[in-house]
């Protein structure tokens, strides 16, 4: 449930910016309303959760502004510039970075699955850009950059947010996370600017049903099922993510990919499946 609701929100976030919603606009309502709904709820039913010392207040805001406001723009970003398979399987190249940070940093130890799922990864996503072809060069340059840094955003809230982490709940962790992504936005679209938007009723609507099913909703099934099965497996089962975005993008917005960015698609994610799996057996 959790990779048909991120996987459904990427194709809806495409859809919304074809109906000209603006990104700004779009990932700061995703940050702020999903931290609001869940500041609520915590408050009236788990109040310890939110319960920080002062020594983590940077961390969490380190963690905010460029583990989940950083990702979410560059992502969001690179949907809008070239298409949903693209971009979501960019952004599937971030577990290989983890896996090198932890090579580089000495936290794990190189091996021929870890080389060879490292060169799958790449290899794949070079085939879903289609850099071996013409079509190459009429994609966004920019769209590119941006994909390469929703990766590196993304790897760094994996990795920086399990350090910040440690000793907290995971809720009050997304909670706190959230708060310093909505604050940061609030910085480029301020509350008065907003209310000058004359959003209609419909309009609030959308931002908090793409919230919802973006952020709060799968992160309840994601951690429910962590309740029972091994977090390797639940990561192996979330790659199932881009084909439920490629499959609701070739329906609902008519996006289509080639053989050769199949074929791209399927090495990302059996790279990321044979990271987890040989991580789960040792």
């Amino acid at each position: 449930m959790a990779t048909l609701f991120w996987g459904f929100s990427a194709t809806f976030a495409k859809f919304l910016f074809k109906h000209n919603v603006d990104l700004l606009t779009l990932v700061q309502m995703r940050s702020t309303l999903s931290f609001v709904v869940l500041f609520v709820f915590l408050s009236i039913f788990k109040r310890e959760y939110l319960k920080v010392p002062k020594r983590d207040v940077l961390r969490f805001a380190l963690l905010g502004v460029i583990g989940i406001a950083g990702s979410n723009f560059t992502y969001y970003f690179t949907l809008n510039e070239i298409n949903v398979a693209t971009a979501i399987i960019m952004q599937y190249t971030a577990p290989v970075l983890v896996v090198l940070y932890g090579v580089l940093s000495r936290s794990e130890r190189i091996t021929p699955v870890k080389l060879s799922a490292m060169f799958l990864s790449l290899l794949g996503c070079a085939f879903v850009v289609r850099i071996f072809e013409v079509q190459f060069l009429n994609l966004s340059k920019i769209g590119l950059l941006s994909g390469v840094a929703s990766a590196l955003c993304w790897a760094f809230f994996n990795v920086y947010g399990k350090k910040v982490g440690q000793g907290y709940n995971v809720w009050g962790n997304l909670t706190f996370s959230l708060m310093f992504a909505g604050i940061f936005w609030l910085m480029f679209n301020p509350p008065w600017k907003i209310l000058n938007s004359d959003f209609s009723l419909s309009d609030w609507i959308v931002f908090f049903i793409f919230a919802m099913i973006s952020v709060l909703i799968p992160y309840f099934f994601y951690f429910t099922g962590l309740k029972f099965i091994q977090p390797s497996s639940a990561i192996i089962t979330s790659t199932l993510e881009p084909v439920v975005a490629i499959i609701s993008a070739w329906v609902i917005v008519e996006e289509k990919l080639s053989l050769i960015q199949l074929i791209g698609a399927i090495f990302v994610i059996s790279a990321v499946a044979l990271l987890q799996i040989k991580r789960d057996e040792t």
